[in-house]
């Protein structure tokens, strides 16, 4: 797979509300946390775009949610409908460490050739919110959300899918949900 002829979506429609304030917009050294995932991810894909509520920097391009739900479904709804592409690449906006090689260990170390979703596993936990996904799964992630089912992972057991180890890629992997969290950051960023 060449992650060059495939977009990327950010995806920051979320509420932040264990971080306390707005991760999409949260700046550490001058540079939020979308910026910083755009600028680690821009020589990767074809374009990148960020999806959520409202744009947050001028220097991503921007796709509004179909939804105000507040419901990670709705910003992979929303990108998957946008897409032009069999695969984009999803992620969300509080992944600020992570780097290409991360993606590029996702797609290699994919064994299966019939995958609609490809994504991590790190340390016994999903990250359901770092990964490739196929247009198969669209129709998917719509028939669960009409029936108000807005888990991810329940969609997930009626897609053939890869769950790659990536343990050893834990710190880039971090998910800022808590200020606990924001402190790794921190350090890796210093």
């Amino acid at each position: 797979m060449d992650t060059n002829n495939i977009n990327a979506y950010i995806l920051t429609g979320g509420s932040s509300i264990r971080f306390g304030s707005d991760k999409a917009s949260y700046s550490i050294n001058g540079t939020s946390f979308l910026e910083q995932i755009h600028n680690n991810l821009q020589t990767d894909f074809k374009t990148i775009y960020s999806v959520g509520k409202k744009p947050y920097s001028d220097k991503v391009n921007f796709i509004q949610d179909f939804s105000y739900s507040q419901a990670s479904m709705v910003g992979v709804i929303s990108a998957l409908r946008h897409s032009t592409s069999d695969w984009s690449f999803i992620i969300s906006v509080d992944m600020p460490l992570i780097t290409s090689e991360v993606v590029n260990s996702l797609i290699r170390n994919n064994n299966y050739d019939n995958n609609s979703l490809i994504i991590p596993i790190v340390n016994k936990k999903l990250y359901p919110l770092f990964g490739l996904y196929h247009q198969d799964c669209l129709v998917h992630f719509e028939n669960a959300f009409s029936i108000k089912n807005y888990m991810l992972t329940d969609v997930f057991k009626s897609l053939n899918h890869s769950v790659i180890d990536l343990s050893h890629y834990s710190e880039e992997l971090t998910n800022v949900n808590t200020r606990e969290h924001l402190n790794i950051v921190k350090r890796s960023l210093s």
